[in-house]
């Protein structure tokens, strides 16, 4: 057995969505959006009698001695996929070992799913995410206000629809713009970037992409993945001046109960900085409860310090 650095390129499609169950955050098109943002799609992956047992998809950022490494970008769910159990640990130290000799700057693995079980030289840090069991039948958000708020969006004649590239993406991008600029922050993504995620949500119904605007302004958008049963929030882009219209919480409750009817169980509200009570508040309005996981990292050099 041995591990190696492999492009997409030279996995068959079949085997890589075989080896990671189809999961979308280690998906191949999840892996080429991060290509409009200058990365490298690729996978570490272990060969054993020329055929590839095991699978560690992740994106390369910079080059030479500044090159990154994380699986997944954004903190996206990555980590190592085998075909056989009885040769997991076998194959998952080859694969750690591989990325610790390609000596990147810095090297993330957001192991969600406890897929890590030996991580040699990478140390560990605990992270949270809040997660809502929405499969009750005519699931109900348990907070009071926040269901008088959904009625009130009803009552204001709130109206949200698939978003459109085409149609609707000069409006979003200003609309990120404005979102951005409440918070003090320039547009973390391009709109190539944008663009890509829009077409890959063209080809499935893993991308939950909703659009919602008044009087032919743009008031808000959401953006949601289905990640192995679970509805993801990933984005949300909101015009406080539309606050009295409450698109958030009326967006995010038809989602669920959408998502609900097709079977999908549980909400994933990601994580909040610790310095956001605020936002915690929020999540836990929704019924949420803190979820632990782990992320694998390694630094050397200069990236123990950027």
């Amino acid at each position: 057995m041995k591990a190696d650095r492999y492009t997409l390129d030279e996995i068959p499609p079949d085997l890589w969505n075989d080896l990671t169950e189809d999961r979308f955050f280690v998906s191949r098109g999840y892996a080429r959006l991060w290509e409009t943002m200058g990365g490298r799609a690729i996978a570490w992956a272990v060969e054993d009698k020329g055929q590839l047992v095991s699978l560690l998809p992740g994106v390369e950022f910079g080059r030479g001695p500044l090159a990154r490494f994380q699986s997944m970008p954004d903190g996206g769910y990555g980590g190592a996929f085998h075909a056989l159990k009885e040769d997991r640990d076998q194959c998952e130290d080859l694969l750690l070992d591989a990325i610790d000799r390609r000596r990147y700057l810095k090297s993330f693995i957001f192991d969600f799913y406890g897929t890590i079980t030996r991580p040699a030289r990478f140390a560990r840090e605990t992270l949270q995410t809040t997660l809502v069991d929405i499969s009750p039948p005519g699931w109900d958000p348990p907070d009071e206000k926040l269901l008088s708020q959904i009625r009130k969006a009803k009552r204001e004649g709130i109206t949200v629809s698939r978003f459109s590239w085409e149609e609707h993406h000069a409006a979003f991008l200003e609309l990120v713009r404005i979102s951005e600029k409440r918070h003090g922050q320039k547009p973390r993504f391009t709109p190539d970037f944008f663009a890509a995620l829009a077409r890959l949500a063209d080809q499935g119904d893993r991308i939950r992409w909703i659009w919602c605007e008044h009087d032919n302004m743009p008031a808000c958008s959401h953006i949601y993945f289905i990640e192995k049963g679970v509805l993801q929030g990933w984005q949300i882009y909101f015009d406080k001046a539309f606050s009295f219209l409450k698109p958030n919480q009326y967006i995010r409750f038809t989602m669920c109960r959408d998502a609900a009817r097709q079977g999908i169980t549980r909400l994933n509200l990601g994580g909040s900085p610790e310095n956001a009570p605020g936002l915690k508040y929020y999540k836990k309005r929704w019924g949420g409860e803190s979820s632990d996981y782990y992320c694998y990292f390694l630094k050397r050099g200069l990236g123990r310090f950027i």
